[in-house]
């Protein structure tokens, strides 16, 4: 609850199975279904791309094709909420597929989408308490009791580490498989940039042509660049009535970037918080820049008026798509960069007292007088 989260082997182990130096056939059958369309998909970090379709035939599909490393494809059917997730690569795969009940399906063939299901059984009991955490989360929500959304906030964060803790074992286990670099991609939210850096040093150089090892570098080299003690990269967004403003204008001041998005809950339930701060501090030098991950434009504007937003606020309002985002790798929110009156950075992602805590480091005691400390909502 904490924060929300935009979300996505080596040939010599697959020797035994394969079909051809760098073939792949899929075979499978679907339950219940005689006809109709199947597809093979893939989403590039970007949007989905279509791999093949075939028509059933009474029921049964094949896929041949080549490809390099293994890839995290996924099997999907018209009129049917079927999206199936599994571990392309050079073998021979047999897959049952079970539209009614995905859980039942059957990937068998394929040595990456085995070790793949290892670690989601690892993480399984963690999953499942995550769940119910959450519907605990909407319900205290639901019914605006606070200190229950803290409590089931403060619970989610020490399995969000349990998990962490499980991903890194499994990655130090499992160094030669592509499975490893997609799960850090997948979870990589949750690393900062040494823990990231450390996480993939450990994995084999054997598997650098990986899309997934790019993505992670390439991320690596993002963080770096907006790491703490450079230079914020400037950039250019509209605000609520369609006017540009440039980071570089506010310069000057201290300045809170926040990243956040009207239907992201727990942005709501920091913005408390951020409108402490930016009162106690905005006549000592404190400003704030909101960067909404909205794509609709009313409700923007109605969170800003609801929360008493009351500082400048920018948006392409292209969701997860937002440039400003992009350039500072931003994959879950609420995210926040704070910046010195040179646009410096100097703290990443402060929330609720940590941010107090740096405000009167830098800009002396609050305006209004001692700092409360009691309620801390991350």
């Amino acid at each position: 609850m904490r924060q929300i989260v935009m979300l996505i082997l080596a040939g010599s182990i697959l020797a035994s199975c394969s079909t051809g130096k760098d073939e792949y056939k899929i075979t499978g059958s679907v339950s219940g279904s005689d006809t109709g369309m199947i597809y093979l998909q893939k989403y590039d970090l970007e949007k989905w791309i279509d791999i093949d379709s075939a028509r059933l035939d009474k029921g049964n599909f094949t896929f041949t094709g080549k490809t390099d490393l293994p890839e995290m494809w996924h099997l999907s059917m018209n009129g049917n909420q079927v999206f199936l997730p599994f571990f392309a690569e050079r073998s021979r795969i047999t897959v049952q597929l079970f539209p009614d009940s995905i859980e039942k399906s059957t990937i068998q063939g394929s040595a990456s989408h085995d070790i793949y299901r290892q670690y989601v059984g690892l993480t399984e009991v963690i999953d499942l308490k995550m769940e119910e955490i959450y519907k605990e989360y909407k319900k205290a929500r639901d019914a605006g009791d606070t200190l229950e959304m803290q409590r089931a906030d403060s619970l989610s964060d020490v399995l969000d580490n349990d998990k962490k803790k499980v991903l890194l074992n499994f990655v130090k286990a499992n160094p030669s498989t592509v499975v490893s670099p997609y799960l850090v991609m997948r979870n990589s939210w949750q690393f900062e940039l040494p823990d990231l850096e450390d996480v993939v040093s450990v994995i084999d150089t054997g598997i650098n042509a990986s899309i997934y090892m790019q993505v992670l570098n390439k991320r690596i080299d993002i963080l770096k660049s907006v790491a703490v003690g450079q230079t914020a990269p400037d950039f250019e967004m509209s605000d609520t009535t369609g006017n540009p403003v440039k980071l570089s204008s506010l310069k000057g001041k201290y300045l809170l970037v926040d990243f956040w998005a009207s239907w992201c809950s727990p942005c709501r339930a920091e913005n408390p918080n951020v409108v402490k701060a930016f009162l106690d501090y905005r006549n000592k030098g404190f400003d704030v820049l909101g960067c909404s991950f909205d794509q609709n434009r009313d409700k923007w504007i109605k969170a800003i008026k609801d929360d008493k937003l009351t500082w400048t606020h920018v948006s392409d309002l292209k969701g997860w798509g937002n440039a400003a985002g992009k350039l500072y790798g931003i994959n879950s929110i609420p995210a926040s960069v704070l910046l010195d009156k040179d646009q410096v950075i100097i703290a990443r992602n402060l929330r609720g007292e940590d941010l107090m805590k740096k405000l009167e480091e830098v800009l002396g005691p609050a305006e209004t007088g001692k700092v409360t400390r009691k309620q801390k909502t991350k």
